[in-house]
């Protein structure tokens, strides 16, 4: 059974923005898109990420917000919001 059916060569831009909480705000303060195709091997070479250097050793919450949208195809505007950890790495 193929899982990707008739968007096997569908790409995508998949943008992430890394944030940070400011008091009731949250900053993004790194962003990083990739476009990507579905399926195949060498997973690790199809992934977006955005970094940040820790400024200092303060106790920050972190999240990251994902956008994917599919090049050529109607999709929802939704974005995924990633469980806000908190890390000693100050942005």
């Amino acid at each position: 059974m193929d899982p990707l059916g008739k968007h096997r060569n569908v790409k995508a831009k998949v943008t992430v923005w890394l944030q940070v909480k400011q008091g009731n705000t949250w900053r993004t303060v790194a962003e990083g898109a990739k476009k990507v195709k579905a399926g195949g091997k060498g997973a690790s070479s199809r992934r977006a990420n955005a970094r940040k250097t820790c400024e200092n050793r303060d106790r920050t919450q972190w999240r990251s917000v994902i956008d994917v949208d599919l090049i050529g195809i109607a999709d929802s505007p939704e974005k995924a919001v990633t469980k806000t950890v908190t890390l000693s790495c100050g942005a």
